[in-house]
């Protein structure tokens, strides 16, 4: 992979997007109905409405100055799921607050597309921009409490996008998404920068405690996916995002046959970015598929994880039928200080919902050695460079694949990870073949070379 072909052709691509969301007008929400600081359900509804008609009328203008649909500062709006489709050069300025309404009850069950059900769905849109000032607030306690308690898992996404193309998300702040904060599908040409993302960690490490669900170490034992960034698609940047949270930071997933723009996500970079807590900058999961879905092309530089649970986390899931491609991935110059888990894991996903049995490996893994790989999804060409990890309190890592088909062109450069590591000093490797330069310590199923 030429890393080189990465910053020029996503530059000019934010460049031209900065100007196509560059405008001098608005339409505002409070011109069409919408009513502020008011929580109930008949206030939320009257803000969905307000928020697809205002985005509608600014792409209906014929003033290319104008086509901005606003929200206002000063005020908070209670939404529901708003919906939009066909858009062209509109920008979202969100100056005050989006709240999602959390009266479970009068939430749509269904909706968005494909059962995307989200707080904004835009759909088959080009050169779109999400900025603004504001917050989008989700308001994700109750819901989080009521999949602990029931299992029922029905929650609304934030903010939702497929088969988008020359797309701009910055500056806005986004906290406390019920489920994944910003799910970005079947994109191309995708820049999301300076924004920050934040999940209330304590609150979910004490309801998690208290319903028994987390261990000794303050680790969850199940995860309640509030993922900031899940992108898919090709020609992708994240840079200078702030993420705080309990699950995946940035998670690149898989793109199959059954894709607009591409049938592979690639061509992907994040970076320059600050995680604290998190369950890493993640690739997948991907399952194999029988339009075969498809990791290719991604570079993660430049990114300091403070206490997370995964620093790398590269991650297949169980299948039985089809195949997937996790190929040619590199992670550069980390700092991961104070991990609570796992600084490297590439291999088996972790996961375990309530009330149900888990897929991949046992959370406790290597203690629990119960872990499926997958012979359905290699992979292969997996670089990490200049990767400083201090303080780890498990293990240094995890490499784990399937003896059938072993990963290979595995290349770990300058890699240190040191801490008390209470489960074992060294790696977890198997069935991986690659090579160790200057590091310490090196993978034992790795030839170190000098």
């Amino acid at each position: 992979m030429d890393h080189k072909l990465f910053p020029p052709s996503l530059i000019f691509l934010s460049l031209l997007l900065l100007c196509c969301g560059t405008a001098h007008g608005y339409f505002s929400i409070a011109d069409y109905g919408a009513v502020s600081n008011d929580s109930s359900n008949e206030a939320a509804w009257a803000n969905t409405a307000a928020l697809e008609k205002a985005l509608y009328s600014a792409n209906s203008s014929t003033n290319s100055s104008d086509r901005v649909a606003l929200i206002p500062s000063g005020y908070s709006f209670f939404l529901f799921n708003a919906q939009v489709t066909g858009l062209w050069n509109v920008t979202l300025q969100v100056d005050g607050e989006l709240v999602m309404s959390n009266n479970r009850t009068a939430w749509p069950t269904a909706g968005g597309g494909g059962g995307n059900l989200a707080s904004l769905f835009l759909n088959d849109s080009h050169y779109f921009t999400l900025q603004g000032s504001g917050l989008y607030n989700g308001l994700g306690y109750d819901w989080w409490w009521y999949v602990i308690l029931t299992g029922i898992d029905n929650r609304p996404c934030m903010v939702v996008m497929q088969q988008c193309t020359q797309v701009l998300i910055h500056q806005l702040r986004f906290y406390n998404s019920p489920i994944y904060h910003l799910f970005l599908g079947d994109m191309k040409g995708l820049v999301v920068r300076d924004i920050k993302i934040v999940v209330d960690v304590e609150a979910q490490q004490g309801m998690l405690a208290q319903a028994g669900l987390i261990d000794s170490y303050g680790l969850p034992t199940f995860p309640l996916n509030t993922d900031g960034i899940d992108p898919s698609g090709v020609d992708v940047l994240i840079e200078n995002v702030n993420i705080t949270n309990f699950d995946d930071t940035v998670a690149v997933k898989p793109m199959n046959g059954g894709g607009r723009y591409s049938n592979c996500s690639s061509n992907i970079l994040v970076r320059n970015s600050e995680v604290w807590w998190g369950v890493g900058m993640s690739i997948g999961s991907v399952p194999p598929d029988p339009l075969v879905n498809c990791v290719r092309g991604v570079l993660f530089d430049n990114i300091t994880f403070h206490h997370p649970l995964k620093g790398i986390y590269i991650k297949t899931n169980p299948g039985d039928t089809g195949a997937g491609i996790i190929d040619n991935i590199t992670y550069s110059n980390l700092q991961i200080f104070d991990s609570l888990w796992y600084p490297i894991w590439i291999g088996p996903q972790q996961e375990k919902q309530p009330f149900q049995t888990g897929q991949g490996c046992n959370f406790f893994y290597p203690i629990d050695k119960s872990c499926r790989t997958d012979p359905l999804v290699p992979i292969t060409n997996i670089h990490v460079y200049n990767v400083t990890a201090v303080n780890g309190v498990f293990l240094p890592g995890v490499i784990l694949c399937n003896e059938t088909r072993p990963c290979t062109g595995f290349e770990f450069v300058n890699v240190t990870n040191t801490g008390p590591f209470e489960v074992q000093s060294g790696y977890v490797c198997a069935n991986a073949n690659g090579t160790a330069k200057d590091c310490n310590p090196a993978p034992p199923c790795f030839e170190v070379i000098s």
